[in-house]
């Protein structure tokens, strides 16, 4: 207890493009007074919370709100020999400038972020050090961003092991808990990437650049592709997104899988330790890759405080 109120904490889940909506679960939760003192997050909610535990949420939101589906295809750094489809240099170097560039001792409120060792698949939790290099750990997608080297081990997302670290904030003496789950809603159809590459020949030939850059020509059959420019982009845009199709692609199927096991993982660790409040916010629609959605996740966000302000309130008041 501090002055006689409970410690409120709050256990931000995973949830790639949806993971706007924790922005509108905190503004929302500031609406009603409520200013969660210590933050658990993991994956997209690691880099929503480091924000806000650095005073740096309003920052943030101008940010992402900014977002066309031209600027998110922008900053991904194309990496196809790094462990994932990205290396997630370009678009942490701009996100470090938004959260804040120091230590995670430093915030203005206390922060954990989770990770995955992705040899042993212990749980690791970041209390201390870069604040940089644990969010890029956390948010490290298997498959789609490369991996994050520490020491002798290699760490991806927090969401393999935790997908909403209910039980990290109560590790941090939080006596009330508020958990926010991203995929309490069901999804209703896959959706990938939110633009089509063929309509932007400026971005096509900055993809190829890039890929050039960082392949090799002695490389067999992919980076041959690569050297066609125009025609592979076209291949390589269908085999992220469904279009027309009935069969998913690439990119769907390999996040539509980590989904799955983030709900069944999920449910058993919430089953033996469940929060307080949990806050559903409705962003089932919104693709994996759809960070351009900015205004409507958080939208979703505020909207499911509000619908849940009756059971926030019963909760505080019993404490």
């Amino acid at each position: 207890m501090e002055n006689g109120s409970p410690i409120i904490g709050i256990a931000l889940g995973s949830g790639a493009a949806k993971g706007w909506a924790h922005i509108g679960v905190l503004k929302g939760l500031a609406g009603m007074g409520i200013y969660p003192q210590k933050i658990a997050g993991c994956s997209v909610g690691a880099l929503v919370g480091a924000a806000y535990a650095n005073n740096r949420l309003d920052e943030l939101e101008e940010w992402v709100c900014s977002f066309s589906s031209w600027d998110v295809l922008g900053l991904m750094d194309i990496s196809w020999r790094r462990g994932g489809l990205i290396s997630g240099d370009k678009v942490f170097d701009a996100i470090q400038s938004r959260i804040g560039d120091l230590l995670i001792e430093d915030l203005k409120k206390p922060f954990i972020a989770v990770a995955t060792d992705l040899y042993s698949g212990q749980e690791v939790w970041f209390r201390n050090g870069d604040l940089r290099q644990a969010v890029r750990a956390s948010c490290s997608m298997p498959g789609f961003m490369s991996p994050v080297r520490q020491g002798k081990r290699w760490l991806v997302d927090g969401a393999v092991v935790n997908p909403i670290p209910v039980s990290v904030a109560r590790a941090m003496g939080c006596q009330v808990v508020i958990g926010v789950d991203l995929h309490g809603h069901r999804r209703e159809k896959l959706q990938v990437l939110p633009v089509n590459v063929q309509s932007n020949k400026a971005l096509q030939e900055e993809v190829i650049t890039t890929a050039m850059k960082a392949g090799n020509h002695n490389e067999s059959g992919f980076m041959d592709l690569l050297a066609k420019g125009k025609d592979y982009i076209a291949g390589l845009t269908n085999k992220f997104s469904l279009g027309n199709k009935t069969e998913p692609g690439m990119l769907a199927v390999m996040s539509q899988s980590m989904d799955i096991l983030e709900q069944r993982h999920k449910r058993a660790r919430l089953v033996g330790d469940p929060p307080d409040i949990c806050v559903l916010p409705k962003v089932s629609d919104i693709g994996t890759m759809e960070f351009h959605r900015a205004a409507e996740a958080i939208a979703a966000g505020e909207n499911a405080v509000k619908q849940s302000a009756h059971l926030i309130d019963a909760v505080l008041g019993e404490c």
